[in-house]
């Protein structure tokens, strides 16, 4: 998919017209704008594809092959611009736009980092050059989602070795998904996408789909415990989606298709009203190219089918910038997915409504301020089935349908001042989230079937409650030296679990006692610049992560076992240490690297109990309950490379390697080579990734991606495997532009799961991962 942007000046005399007429001649407020050139620092030639923004309106531009710029709707008064390049040194300038007419600003590039080229905001909430922060980093920017193979969100992120994500794509697989970094496992890793959570308030799940491609300016991942500023849900890690924001007067309209009737359509406006007002629009859809799951052991049955997926979006926001000082917004979102899982019987889908709205202001109190608030619900509905012969495959029946509601709604403020006390910056931040959430399940009777009683209601079970989170932090960044950088934060949190509650068919109502806990969260990280070309950067800090929802109160039955809730679940906590290096000995090359430890403690997980059975279990045989018992050890490494032997080729490559342990549970026997490994951690991940870039030729990509050996949820084993992409896009005429995509060009059948137990009755399944898969496409832009 191709970025949704260009720089490409054009009038919009018209435009402005036409919505004054709509609007019944409301006349609209004279704005400014900036327009320039961005080159080459050494050469004076133009950069194609820098990015060019402002904060407050947002406002992105990306340079046209002739490095031409411009950023328009600009209430009057001064903006700092700031233009960054992959290879290039990012570059800040004040610019003073007058209430209407045009200011130029031309932007020189000096060279750079390969690696390290953006502006980021994730790693300390504040505007700060990537190469200067002490946390572990890794950004997609906007070139490389343009330019990237992949057709979804998700797979953006296999670009990166140390984002652990399932080997199928999510578009078909189910609609609740899961990431890892540093092997911390599912549910431990904050996904925003504008600031905003993506992880659902039921179970900390993700859909992907939620946050197309098409919408994306660039990606920043952070690896490593962040709850010093961002709290619950950051014990992994942070993956921050940046949408990209509609100009006023913009268009830009993309459509495309391919293999297994893959279609995809994606559509954008920004409509400029009067007195500082505008509204922009975003709409995505997208269905097909799904495939039957099941391959490699030829024990494909009548029941296996192509899975089915379609997913849309609708973004609706309203904006209001008075002044170049202050600006607002809100938002409404619409998200649905609806998926066929592979049989005809198993689906799954997932109806979502969002506002969200947004405060940001300048010289308040000496410093800027931002706030935020979110209002979402969401519907998901699950029906699982039971397969009759797993040998035949040849029959199902459904076997449990799940109806999950969930609200979540919170809101965050950020207050940032520079020069405070001889610190670089000082930051103060609070916020609040509320989860509410329920599962209600019905289970059918599968026994025997078919028969009298199959798909009869064998049981009914609710369960859930409401969990409240609630965390202040304090940041200071202090350059005491030159070449001494030091970042140090700490965070107080607090969660409330209430209203905990289940009911099963024939019973009584069960409610559980109200909790309240809290956590304390602290950072230290450095950054020395030994020599111009070197530096060395470490961390230490401490990380927890509160139980979700479906941890605390899910309760799951069937006729041989029970799981109860257990609204008395502790947090998980974490412990890292990481130290890493960034080295550019001349312009072309450069490489980093990155050495981490992290103990994770009071993972809770289900216990079967043996004595001491609550009440609740019954007469049932086995009872479980979730317990803080275990602890384990993760330990690896990443390096990243990138080389730019001259300017038409960018080169980068990486590879990660975690060895992630049990602690806990384990014999006095065992030793640090015997200790068993956590599943579903792949041990290493390597990626190659080449772009070749001309004016005539158009931007040309190869990916190669190479995961090893790992295993199931349940300890089954994956083989390895190696897949290439590639893209090529190239502008047609001015405001058309193609592309092709191919995914797995090979068409390699590799494993991505496997089910059963390996007996006669009931043999291995495989599951296949995304079979060769070409899309092509148009997309038509005014900008």
């Amino acid at each position: 998919m191709l970025s949704r942007f260009s720089s490409r000046p054009w009038s919009r005399t018209s435009l402005n017209a036409a919505v004054a007429v709509a609007l019944g001649g409301s006349s609209l407020a004279a704005q400014g704008t900036i327009r320039g050139t961005v080159t080459r620092a050494d050469t004076h030639s133009p950069i194609s594809g820098a990015s060019v923004s402002i904060a407050n309106p947002q406002r992105v531009a990306t340079t046209d092959p002739k490095g031409v710029y411009v950023l328009r709707d600009l209430p009057a008064g001064t903006y700092i611009v700031t233009t960054t390049a992959i290879g290039r040194a990012p570059d800040s300038g004040s610019v003073i736009v007058p209430s209407s007419g045009t200011v130029s600003h031309e932007v020189s590039l000096k060279e750079g980092s390969l690696l390290l080229s953006s502006v980021i905001v994730s790693a300390t909430k504040t505007a700060v050059e990537a190469s200067k922060v002490t946390t572990t980093v890794n950004v997609l920017t906007p070139e490389q989602v343009r330019q990237s193979p992949a057709r979804e969100s998700q797979d953006l992120l296999r670009e990166i070795p140390a984002v652990e994500l399932p080997r199928t794509s999510s578009l078909v697989g189910g609609t609740a998904q899961i990431v890892s970094i540093r092997g911390v496992d599912e549910g431990r890793t904050a996904v925003l996408f504008d600031g905003i959570p993506v992880n659902d308030a039921w179970g900390e799940w993700i859909d992907w789909g939620r946050v197309p491609k098409g919408m994306l300016d660039h990606v920043e991942v952070l690896e490593g415990g962040t709850s010093n500023l961002y709290g619950n849900g950051a014990m992994g890690g942070v993956i921050s989606f940046f949408g990209r924001p509609t100009s006023p007067g913009s268009m830009d309209l993309q459509v495309d298709g391919g293999s297994r009737s893959g279609r995809h359509a994606f559509a954008a406006a920004g409509v400029p009203l009067a007195s500082g007002f505008s509204v922009d629009a975003n709409g995505d859809y997208q269905e097909g190219g799904g495939y039957k799951l099941i391959g490699l052991n030829g024990a494909v049955g009548p029941i296996d089918v192509a899975s089915t997926s379609i997913t849309r979006n609708a973004y609706a926001r309203l904006n209001y910038a008075p002044s170049s000082t202050w600006s607002a917004f809100a938002t409404g979102h619409f998200f649905g997915d609806s998926r066929g899982l592979g049989t005809p019987l198993s689906v799954g889908n997932r109806d979502q409504r969002d506002v969200d709205f947004g405060l940001n202001g300048q010289g308040v109190g000496g410093g800027t301020l931002a706030i935020r608030g979110w209002d979402g619900r969401q519907i998901e509905n699950q029906r699982a089935t039971a397969i009759r012969s797993a040998t035949l495959r040849n029959a199902e029946d459904s076997s449990a349908n799940a109806q999950i509601p969930s609200h979540d709604w919170g809101a965050s403020a950020l207050w940032t001042r520079t020069g405070v006390i001889g610190l670089e910056s000082f930051s103060a931040g609070a916020d609040y989230r509320h989860y509410q959430g329920d599962y209600n399940e019905i289970d059918y009777n599968t026994t025997g079937c078919p028969s009298a009683t199959c798909g009869t209601i064998a049981r009914q079970i609710s369960s859930g409650g409401n969990q409240s989170l609630s965390g202040a932090f304090l940041q200071a960044i202090a350059a005491p030296i030159s070449p001494l950088r030091i970042e140090l934060s700490g965070r107080v949190d607090q969660w409330n679990n209430d209203d905990g509650h289940s009911f099963l068919t024939g019973g009584t109502q069960t409610t559980y006692q109200d909790r309240s806990k809290t956590a304390f969260s602290p950072r230290l990280g450095a950054r020395y610049q030994i020599t111009s070309s070197f530096s060395l950067h470490g961390a230490v800090y401490k990380a927890f992560r509160a139980p979700n929802l479906a941890e605390l109160y899910r309760k799951q039955v069937s006729a041989t076992s029970i799981t109860v809730p257990n609204p008395d679940l502790s947090a998980e906590t974490a412990l890292g240490r990481e130290v890493g290096f960034d080295w550019q000995p001349v312009d072309w090359i450069q490489a980093k690297g990155t050495y981490y430890v992290a103990e994770y403690n009071d993972f809770n997980v289900p216990v079967t109990l043996t004595t001491n059975k609550p009440a609740e279990c019954g007469t049932i045989a086995t009872c479980r309950i979730r317990r803080n018992v275990n602890a384990e050890r993760s330990q690896g490494g990443e390096a990243y490379i990138a080389l730019r032997p001259f300017h038409e080729l960018f080169i980068s490559g990486g590879v990660s390697y975690d060895d992630d342990r049990q602690q806990s549970g384990l014999p006095a026997t065992a030793t640090d080579a015997t200790k068993p490994h956590i599943n579903r951690v792949p041990s290493p991940r390597q990626t190659i990734r080449a772009t070749y870039s001309s004016s005539q030729a158009g931007d040309w990509t190869l990916m190669w991606r190479h995961e090893g050996r790992t295993t199931t949820l349940g300890g089954i084993g994956l083989a390895p495997f190696t897949v290439v992409d590639a893209n090529v896009q190239r502008e047609l005429v001015p405001g058309l532009r193609g592309f092709v995509s191919v995914e797995n060009i090979g068409d390699v059948k590799y494993q991505v799961n496997v089910g059963g137990t390996g007996t006669a009755a009931n043999p291995f399944v495989y599951s296949i991962g995304l079979p060769r898969t070409v899309r092509g496409g148009i997309e038509a832009f005014r900008w």
